[in-house]
């Protein structure tokens, strides 16, 4: 049986890298206690990224396209707009949706927790990229990391 997390990243990191620079890293939870921002926190620093206290935003993992702080939502926008320029197209909006939804598939839907590092066009960096937009998701047995960063 493969693995999820394998297939996402052979069925899109070779797309993605076109244009941006991409971060996949997935693992077991491991320790689970504390906040969403606890969480997310103590995964980037494990990555060698750094740790931004309480400025991820969370996200609603059920939440239509259409609606503001929806996980979909947000993933979607950040795969179809350019890192650099967000005015230029990335992937298309029906592929960056399908991409969204996959990665969102990764988690078990009963106890996903999806946080991002950007709001409002605003970010709060944990890769020192010029520009760059983190995703963390978990459940009760996963974490991963998408980030999208300027080349």
């Amino acid at each position: 049986m493969s693995n999820p997390f394998d297939e996402f990243a052979n069925d899109w990191l070779s797309v993605l890298r076109r244009d941006a620079r991409i971060a996949f890293e997935h693992a077991p939870l491991g320790k689970a206690d504390g906040t969403h921002c606890d969480i997310a926190n103590r995964f980037v620093q494990s990555l060698g990224l750094k740790s931004i206290g309480f400025n991820w935003e969370l996200l609603d993992p059920d939440g239509e396209i259409d609606m503001a702080r929806s996980a979909l939502g947000q993933l979607t926008q950040a795969l179809s707009h350019d890192i650099s320029n967000p005015s230029k197209t990335w992937l298309a909006h029906q592929a960056a949706e399908h991409c969204a939804r996959q990665f969102l598939a990764l988690f078990d839907p009963n106890a996903l927790t999806v946080v991002a590092n950007r709001y409002h066009g605003l970010w709060n960096p944990i890769s020192g990229a010029a520009s760059e937009w983190g995703f963390v998701a978990y459940d009760n047995a996963h974490i991963a990391l998408l980030l999208i960063a300027d080349t």
